[in-house]
């Protein structure tokens, strides 16, 4: 692994909520009756906190020795176990990072994200991550960039997210925003034009670049880029261009203080440096995901985890929706002792004990 602190500096940014946070639920709650849109996008579980927020840090210092800086992007928040004048971390207020502030307060991380290009002193090439996405093992930089590009995929879909692929897995505004994405990358973009490395890498599976090879000749325009919930690596350039190309619409998207149809996601940014073919193509498969509703689902992938030590990223994904404080409880301590198993160690932004 290259440790060398005289290389490009990568800097990882990931935002962050205190869904507890009594001021923060009022001044929510005082906005709540304005949200017009689908329920999905209130749902209390896209708030919640099982403290995974300590492990996450934990594991960008212990396994990517190598990292600049983290930015940590939150509503005037911070984890009272967080030394704050740590020269390694840094504490971004909405207020600081929105282009217009006059929008603010806003519960939508679509809004936040699209500001992220607004981040001042961000390194060029950087790893965007959700509070829930753990790196477990250690990852050398060259995983996510080289030759100061990102390390992608591109992998495209068999079915639309249109009117039969909601009739089947249901309406939701993730799939409003990822169908949003699409459409400004069709504007621009054409696969026609794709160099074909890009498409068929040896690192891609058979399925894979038969897709790719319908995307090229036969749809010649996108419906659909897979994705993982996994740290992913951008470039500030990219972040430029596209707002250069979309001012628009992001400043649209920004001002939604809830989900809405009109939203778009962080992956935009993605999806260009794909179509572009502004990535090194490689498609690794050293990440895991998995939605958590119940004891069972976790215990089962933490089992699962032990026995794949050759898994670098995880994602335990909270879409437990009940109130049970026992079964939160539950969940809370099952997943806090996995993460204590392989981070037991403080970071050097955590403030000692009381």
């Amino acid at each position: 692994m290259n440790s060398n602190p005289t290389t490009t500096p990568i800097d990882f940014v990931l935002p962050w909520v205190d869904g507890s946070d009594p001021a923060w639920l009022a001044e929510k709650n005082h906005y709540l009756p304005q949200h017009q849109g689908r329920h999905d996008a209130i749902s209390s579980n896209r708030y919640q906190d099982f403290g995974t927020l300590r492990y996450v840090l934990r594991s960008i210092e212990k396994n990517c020795p190598w990292y600049h800086k983290i930015y940590l992007i939150t509503a005037n928040q911070y984890p009272e176990w967080l030394r704050t004048d740590h020269p390694k971390v840094e504490i971004v207020s909405h207020q600081q990072l929105f282009m217009q502030p006059q929008n603010l307060p806003v519960f939508n991380s679509s809004a936040i994200e699209m500001n992220l290009v607004n981040l001042k002193g961000l390194s060029e090439q950087f790893i965007y991550l959700n509070d829930d996405t753990v790196i477990l093992r250690p990852t050398p930089p060259e995983r996510f960039f080289q030759q100061g590009l990102p390390v992608d995929f591109l992998s495209h879909g068999w079915l639309r997210r249109g009117k039969l692929f909601q009739r089947l897995r249901g309406y939701n505004s993730w799939v409003d925003a990822l169908n949003n994405n699409i459409a400004l990358i069709n504007r621009i973009h054409h696969p026609a034009t794709l160099a074909s490395r890009f498409l068929f890498d040896p690192s891609y599976s058979l399925l894979d670049k038969l897709s790719n090879t319908l995307l090229k000749y036969y749809y010649r325009h996108y419906f659909w880029f897979t994705h993982w919930h996994l740290p992913q690596p951008y470039t500030r350039q990219t972040l430029q261009q596209v707002f250069q190309h979309f001012e628009p619409e992001i400043l649209a998207c920004t001002a939604n203080r809830f989900r809405a149809a009109n939203d778009l996601t962080i992956y935009l940014n993605r999806y260009w440096h794909l179509a572009s073919g502004a990535f090194i193509p490689h498609k690794y498969n050293d990440g895991f995901v998995q939605n958590i509703s119940n004891p069972t689902q976790l215990q089962q992938a933490i089992n699962h985890l032990h026995q794949h030590t050759d898994i670098r990223f995880i994602c335990l994904n909270d879409t437990c929706s009940s109130s049970d404080t026992e079964l939160l409880a539950q969940l809370h301590s099952l997943q806090t002792a996995f993460y204590q198993h392989y981070l037991p160690d403080k970071a050097s932004f955590e403030l000692d004990d009381n």
